[in-house]
């Protein structure tokens, strides 16, 4: 009886697994970025700090506690949505923001 219990729980969350790889793939995200300079560092900032929210919402990383598996497939979602969303902008400062290139960043403030 234990065994098929946790057959069934095993199922589910292999299930919900699946449809968070999906949301990454298939998915689409809208974020409003018409009001902001992207050629700045100022500008640059808002629209990744407005890409990572509006990712966290969709890939649903603010439901409170859940498994490992399930966090791991969360922290799988925000890190590709972030990562396709930036790389559809072809922004090279939020570029080099989500890829941590301070260095980069700072010069363009010059």
């Amino acid at each position: 009886m234990k065994r098929a219990i946790l057959s069934a729980a095993l199922g589910a969350s292999v299930l919900l697994g699946a449809a968070t790889a999906a949301w990454s793939e298939d998915g689409q995200m809208r974020v409003t970025l018409g009001d902001l300079n992207l050629g700045t560092p100022d500008g640059a900032k808002v629209a990744l700090a407005r890409i990572e929210f509006s990712v966290g919402g969709f890939c649903d990383g603010n439901a409170g506690r859940q498994s490992l598996e399930r966090a791991a497939l969360v922290d799988r979602c925000v890190a590709d949505m972030t990562r396709k969303s930036v790389a559809q902008l072809h922004a090279p400062l939020v570029t080099a923001l989500l890829e941590g290139r301070a260095k980069a960043v700072a010069l363009a403030q010059k």
